[in-house]
């Protein structure tokens, strides 16, 4: 839908059309004229839907306008904007059928219902009732969706629309909550009912008389707006104790078997105009349930942010790798369970940089086994990739899926090679590669290192690695650059040049192989 604003004073003018977000209004462009024959020019080329326009300017004043747009096209709504408190000048927009006619100064906020109320008139005059209704429900659901996910900033616009869609009054101090499944996956036909019945439930327990608004996204998550009494900060801190504890208790409560359980973030207090902001805490204080598990609530403020940094642990830790050289389960489990409870204890890391860290701790399997294989690497990067596409809603659950891969990878992948262990030769050439990586390393060079033959070494070196001399060698200097990458800020080329490869090109050609994507987009995706 079109608008077309004119008025011969440019503030006004302007402050029309940048002061409101006509976007969430349905109005998909603006057009201004500074005269009434320029408008009319404007009219006859655009054909614009809505027209508001001033009466007294220069060329042809507000009202000739009005006439002559309703002779090109009767269907065009034209409001009226007046300075003078004159009765001849009503009539006479009544008798060319004007939309409205409004004194001036007019409030944003009136100018904003008018604007809405008579686009509902273009619609409804375009289809049927039953269409109609159609229309101002999925508007109803499209401003509920724009709110939620923070793209109305418009103040005026909110507080309209909230008091007219939802019969909220969003003035004064709000806090805001978000009310997340503590497991994702289901689909509408399963995420609709369990966030009705936990909005019933979210509902239970308060005041009937305070303002309190519940909306539901589209992938099942509840978001909620209540408004406090007064803008004490004091009483706020104590409101939202208070809901802490109210939520608290209805998520913990029993539930029927197989009844999905619900975690919470708490934002605020602030304002309607702040909502963003308020949604961005209310998440930011969910996060926490990493570390509290599920049916947990979380306060904005009780504690500091999460962060998405590197994490220093066992990764960087020589006696950790040599337990995965000697392939002890045992003790590897041990560190990995105190590692954790180290990270539960500090409640300090997000999501993304566990999931960067326990990738980390998976690759060491393959780059510190005493007898790597090309099945080792391959395992690594497939748990790698699991954890990418995983949704883990807890600490415990990141613990698990380590260990599981320690587990797995030792008693798979070591077990077997351990059972027929590399030949004295090869535990030499092995050696010899894994001290030399960094350096021009041919199999020429390797071979003569232990003796043999170049032809007849490659061959003994395939039959035993599972993979040609080159490739191997490829995997151990692209597992050790990963490293790097991920663990310090030196320059790419940089990195390449100390893990062996001396040509650039080269080096990226070669990881992008192996890892699916070049080195520069492997470190953008690193916390």
């Amino acid at each position: 839908m079109k608008l077309l604003i004119a008025d011969d004073d440019r503030q006004i003018r302007e402050g029309i059309k940048d002061g409101i977000d006509w976007a969430s209004l349905g109005i998909g462009e603006v057009l201004t004229a500074s005269s009434g024959t320029e408008a009319f020019e404007t009219f006859s080329a655009e054909l614009p839907e809505l027209v508001l326009t001033d009466v007294r300017m220069p060329g042809m004043d507000g009202l000739e306008l009005l006439r002559r747009i309703k002779e090109v096209r009767p269907a065009t709504k034209v409001i009226i904007l007046s300075g003078y408190n004159d009765f001849k000048y009503l009539k006479k927009a009544i008798q060319w059928d004007a939309a409205d006619y409004e004194m001036k100064p007019v409030r944003a906020r009136s100018l904003i219902r008018l604007i809405k109320k008579v686009s509902e008139e273009i619609v409804r005059e375009r289809v049927s009732e039953e269409t109609f209704r159609t229309y101002l429900a999925s508007h109803k659901e499209l401003f509920a969706e724009d709110l939620v996910g923070g793209r109305i900033r418009d103040r005026l616009i909110l507080l309209d629309g909230l008091a007219q869609y939802f019969q909220f009054d969003a003035t004064g101090t709000l806090l805001c909550v978000r009310l997340e499944p503590d497991r994702s996956g289901a689909g509408p036909d399963e995420a609709r009912p369990a966030a009705d019945a936990m909005r019933r439930r979210a509902r239970e327990g308060r005041d009937s008389e305070s303002g309190e608004l519940w909306l539901e996204t589209k992938d099942g998550v509840l978001i909620g707006l209540l408004k406090l009494e007064t803008a004490s900060y004091l009483y706020a801190r104590h409101a939202a104790a208070s809901l802490k504890n109210r939520l608290t208790e209805i998520l913990r409560a029993p539930r029927a078997e197989g009844e999905s359980t619900w975690s919470a973030g708490i934002g605020g207090p602030g304002n309607i105009s702040e909502l963003d902001g308020l949604l961005l805490q209310a998440k930011d204080a969910l996060a926490f349930r990493l570390y509290a598990g599920p049916s947990s609530v979380h306060y904005f403020g009780e504690a500091e942010s999460l962060r998405e940094r590197t994490i220093k642990g066992l990764a960087d830790e020589e006696d950790f790798i040599a337990l995965i050289r000697e392939a002890n389960s045992e003790r590897l489990t041990g560190r990995i369970n105190a590692e954790f409870a180290r990270l539960r204890e500090e409640r300090a890391y997000g999501g993304k940089s566990l999931t960067a860290y326990c990738q980390a701790l998976i690759r060491l399997l393959a780059v510190h086994a005493r007898e790597p294989s090309a099945e080792l690497a391959e395992f690594a990067r497939v748990r790698c990739e699991e954890l990418d596409g995983g949704s883990f809603f807890e600490l415990r659950e990141y613990a698990e899926f380590v260990r599981n891969a320690y587990e797995e990878a030792i008693g798979t992948y070591y077990g077997r090679v351990g059972a027929s262990r590399l030949s004295a030769l090869m535990q030499l050439a092995d050696a010899f590669i894994r001290s030399n990586y960094a350096r021009e390393l041919t199999v020429e060079r390797v071979a003569e290192h232990v003796g043999k033959t170049p032809n007849y070494f490659s061959h003994l070196f395939k039959k035993e690695m599972g993979v040609p001399f080159r490739e191997y060698v490829n995997r151990l200097r692209i597992a050790k650059a990963k490293e790097l990458i991920e663990r310090t800020t030196d320059r790419i080329y940089e990195i390449g040049e100390r893990v062996g490869f001396s040509d650039y090109a080269y080096f990226t050609q070669v990881f992008r192989k192996l890892e699916g994507r070049p080195p520069t987009a492997f470190r953008k995706n690193r916390p």
